[in-house]
């Protein structure tokens, strides 16, 4: 759960993602306004992971992408907060498009989960239009300043913007033919979109109804956390939790001992983000210890205590991820139901 692969980390890109974030928080703690340089922030930190990410043959290509869906995203995410019919439409589309994206391979079902996360959260934070549309356009900055200065450090160690055909990279193409071709008839791609799409609303009117602080990290964590297969569902929420558990411990630990004002609190963002982006490849429960440390300090720049933060989600961790296992499991006993339907294949001849 916590291994540690120092071979793993990609040092150049590591250091390339850090500065905008620490850009978009020095600006907004500058003009007094920290709680816009937190959502610019938070856009950059999610399309940073973007870099170690293979999506087309340019290899700046998942940072666009889900720079696009999750400019998009915040939009219709605020917009629609204030409106019940709409925010269960668009939860029930993002859901069903991030569960789907699972058949196209891991960066698109990457791609497509940060557009599902940033409308969640933009969803708790609902506004009018023009609203919205400075929320999009603080995430849209954000992400842009991060692509700009990835991809400038990039060209100065001299790797190329196009990626060989033979490295693996999954084409966007294929996010559509693929799931095209699966979201048909009966498949186990429709039935995973599906039930992904009965939870992302489900959590969604939950948090609603409950009117639990920082909820949406419960449709957030059961999307992030749910598989097509059970048995891999339960070893993600058994990880995720001990991570979140472990990084509120490290959060609480640091906060108790420095106790940080909004200067020191974005140093400490933007150095945990550095960690996060190297743990990419270790431990599933390391990545998750520092992602949550980082989010605890980073959602403290908008007022509310660092304590407060890790308690609110450590419960939606739980929450989420007990969710999406019991949607794992009877997304697998819809599956056997419908492999016994379908009876044996006929016989050539």
């Amino acid at each position: 759960m916590f291994a540690f692969r120092r071979g793993d980390i990609r040092v150049e890109t590591v250091l390339a993602c850090m500065p905008a974030m620490a850009i978009c928080l020095a600006a907004g703690i500058l003009f007094g306004r920290p709680d816009f340089g937190l959502v610019a922030a938070s856009g950059a930190f999610s399309v940073g992971f973007g870099a170690f990410q293979r999506f087309t043959a340019v290899r700046a290509g998942p940072m666009i992408f889900a720079m696009i869906g999750m400019s998009v995203a915040a939009w219709v995410g605020s917009f629609s907060g204030s409106y019940l019919p709409l925010m269960i439409l668009f939860s029930a589309m993002f859901g069903a498009l991030c569960g789907g994206a699972n058949a196209a391979g891991p960066a698109a079902w990457w791609i497509t989960l940060q557009w599902a996360i940033t409308f969640f959260v933009a969803d708790a934070y609902p506004a009018d239009m023009m609203g919205a549309l400075g929320r999009a356009g603080l995430v849209f900055s954000g992400g842009l300043l991060q692509i700009a200065l990835v991809t400038l450090v990039w060209a100065l160690a001299g790797k190329s913007a196009i990626l060989r055909e033979h490295d693996g990279s999954d084409r966007w193409q294929d996010l559509f033919a693929v799931m095209g071709r699966r979201l048909t008839g009966h498949s186990d791609t429709l039935r995973i979109a599906i039930a992904t799409a009965i939870l992302a609303v489900a959590t969604t009117l939950l948090t609603k109804t409950t009117q639990m602080p920082n909820g949406y990290w419960i449709p957030v964590t059961a999307l992030i956390i749910l598989k097509p297969q059970s048995d891999k569902t339960v070893e993600r929420v058994v990880f995720r939790i001990c991570g979140t558990v472990a990084g509120a411990g490290i959060a609480t630990l640091i906060a108790a001992l420095l106790r940080p004002d909004e200067s020191l609190l974005a140093v400490l963002v933007v150095l945990l983000a550095g960690v996060a982006y190297s743990m990419q490849r270790s431990g599933y429960a390391a990545f998750v210890a520092c992602v949550t440390a980082c989010v605890a300090f980073l959602v403290a720049l908008a007022g509310l205590p660092e304590i407060e933060v890790v308690k609110h989600r450590i419960l939606a961790t739980v929450i989420g991820g007990l969710l999406a296992l019991v949607t794992a499991v009877c997304v697998e006993a819809w599956d056997r139901r419908a492999q016994r339907g379908a009876g044996p294949p006929a016989a050539e001849g």
